[in-house]
């Protein structure tokens, strides 16, 4: 038991929960009191671990969490989270019943659904059953059509054992939700269609992302005049938010705080000369003698390969080029200026942060290395690979 426990790779990912909490906070104050606030925890929690991170939102008081597959619906359920479990996936006949048996909450968006539902409905004892339903308004991924909306109202009218709980849709370009006349405005004045559709059960409403959260947020405090009725009662379902990051680049006045640092130790020292070259295909020659530290993760980890020769991280609070091809499990570091002979003669052990907090309270941001690397700090979180041990912190690493 003692070996499972031990990490014997000093390679990790803390999971500040401290941050987590604080940022949930910021989510609830930003959708307002009382609306419908369901913090997305699909995909490992955007890599941060889905049961502890589920866990500690239900203890701060969440009432609603969004998955995207039964299957994370099922064990969050089984490790003992209570809360209603939105499962904004596609299902069969199959996964039907699982919903039922583990009372998850689904978010319909074809026909095919509530046909399965209603097939694998076997418990007479169940008054009602609560769903939600999404509208495409404009992002042509999942949803029924705005114009199915009143067809829809009169099935569920004839089948009242289904409780149409809230209704719901997904805003394809939130970055330009504070623009009275963009797209995310065009997306909700359709919407608003199938609201008033519904409006006689009262149903929930819940339309914002963590970028249309923000952009809301900001018309709602500017006073800015927009239509009332679009959002009487908004709600929203963050996701990069929760987990410290703002998809906006102006947003930094949130006081968003990271709740991932991804860190490791240096585990080699190279005595590199002048002119030799680092790593597969030689990609970085030493301009000068140097000192090349090797870290154990790769992109087998969830480190990209397209951060060779881009990327920095955080080595004694200080930034150092990371060189050479990143590989499958090691990635080598310019440690020159930065660390004497006589430390690495002693064995001194040193901390990487490659993104994150480091132990002194620096920060690297995903969004920097998402940029190096090509790519969205959602797929930097969620990359974050199965081998790399999530360690659950309350308090901050300083």
């Amino acid at each position: 038991m003692g070996h499972r426990l031990h990490i014997f790779r000093q390679t990790k990912a803390v999971i500040h929960l401290q941050n987590l909490l604080h940022n949930f906070r910021i989510a609830q104050q930003l959708t307002g009191e009382n609306n419908f606030v369901c913090p997305m925890v699909k995909a490992n929690a955007y890599g941060h671990g889905d049961v502890e991170v589920a866990l500690e939102l239900e203890r701060a008081g969440a009432q609603h969490l969004g998955v995207g597959l039964i299957e994370e619906g099922l064990l969050l359920r089984q490790m003992g989270v209570r809360c209603e479990l939105l499962v904004y996936g596609i299902f069969d006949l199959i996964g039907a019943e699982q919903i039922y048996r583990w009372n998850l909450t689904p978010v319909l968006s074809t026909w095919g659904q509530i046909e399965a539902l209603e097939k694998a409905r076997r418990q007479p004892e169940m008054e009602r059953f609560s769903i939600h339903l999404k509208f495409d308004t404009g992002m042509h991924r999942l949803g029924f059509a705005v114009s199915d909306a009143e067809r829809l109202l009169q099935y569920f009218e004839k089948h009242p054992f289904f409780e149409v709980r809230g209704i719901c849709t997904h805003l394809a370009q939130g970055e330009d939700a504070a623009d009275l006349d963009g797209e995310s405005f065009r997306q909700l004045r359709l919407f608003q269609k199938a609201i008033l559709t519904f409006e006689k059960l009262r149903p929930i409403v819940h339309s914002l992302n963590s970028a249309g959260l923000i952009n809301f947020a900001k018309i709602r405090n500017e006073s800015r005049s927009f239509p009332q009725n679009i959002f009487s009662q908004p709600g929203s379902r963050p996701g990069l938010l929760v987990y410290g990051y703002s998809p906006l680049a102006d947003a930094d006045q949130l006081g968003l705080k990271p709740v991932m640092s991804l860190r490791s130790h240096i585990v080699k020292y190279h005595h590199v000369k002048k002119g030799e070259a680092v790593s597969y295909g030689g990609t970085w020659k030493a301009t000068r003698d140097s000192i090349v530290g090797v870290l154990p993760i790769g992109y087998a980890d969830g480190y990209h390969r397209r951060l060779s020769n881009q990327a920095q991280v955080l080595f004694r609070g200080q930034r150092v080029p990371q060189v050479g091809n990143v590989c499958m499990d090691f990635i080598m570091l310019d440690l020159t200026d930065k660390i004497s002979k006589s430390e690495i003669d002693a064995g001194l052990d040193f901390e990487v942060t490659l993104f994150g907090q480091d132990a002194g309270g620096e920060i690297l941001s995903a969004h920097e290395l998402a940029a190096k690397a090509q790519t969205i700090p959602w797929e930097i979180l969620t990359s974050v690979g199965e081998r790399v041990p999530r360690v659950f912190e309350r308090e901050n690493s300083r």
